[in-house]
């Protein structure tokens, strides 16, 4: 299996010789795509209604979970990234450590797996592309391998499961110290105003 995943990461590799305008739209991809999920929940929490606020707290919570499972594989699963073991080109530079799972790959994976799980399908599958353009992009600069990104998959549905039972058990109050919290802080800035 990691034979097919060594031969799959070399196909899909940026190569000796890459293309100029091919790397600058995955070295974009790779370090700048995941900003869309911080704005997508400032703009769930600062637009939207209880239902969008609590899709926003449900999110934030399962990639909570999410992170905090990727960790824990990652200590229990230590495998080198493609650079480390002399494997394919890197065009970006990044810490050496264990590549499984990748957490950009499980952002957009757990914000997928949440969003179709609360039927928001529309912006569920929007993740999904985001996700599939950013996975391609951290193979193709040479840090993950394609399981890697499998992994972040698996990762992700237990961790957005998770975060629904929480969101079912204690939403409520979440929401309502959630919107204190912003009174508070809001109160404050406008004092000081």
């Amino acid at each position: 299996m990691l034979q097919f995943d060594n031969d799959l990461f070399l196909r899909l590799n940026a190569g000796p010789t890459p293309d100029a305008t091919i790397v600058a739209l995955a070295i974009f991809a790779t370090h700048f795509l995941i900003l869309l999920i911080p704005f997508f929940l400032g703009g769930l929490w600062v637009f939207g209604g209880q239902r969008n606020r609590l899709t926003s707290i449900a999110l934030c919570v399962a990639l909570g979970v999410a992170i905090m499972m990727s960790s824990t594989v990652g200590l229990l699963i230590v495998r080198p990234r493609p650079f480390m073991v002399g494997l394919g080109h890197a065009l970006v530079e990044h810490r050496a450590n264990s590549s499984f799972p990748s957490n950009h790959g499980l952002a957009f994976a757990v914000c997928a797996a949440v969003l179709f799980m609360v039927r928001r399908r529309q912006a569920a599958w929007i993740a999904c592309a985001a996700g599939l353009i950013v996975a391609w992009s951290r193979i193709y600069v040479g840090v993950h391998y394609p399981l890697d990104m499998v992994g972040s998959v698996v990762v992700a549905i237990p961790a957005a499961m998770a975060s629904l039972r929480i969101m079912d058990r204690h939403g409520a109050q979440v929401l309502k110290l959630a919107e204190r919290v912003e009174s508070l802080i809001l109160g404050r800035f406008n004092n000081k105003a």
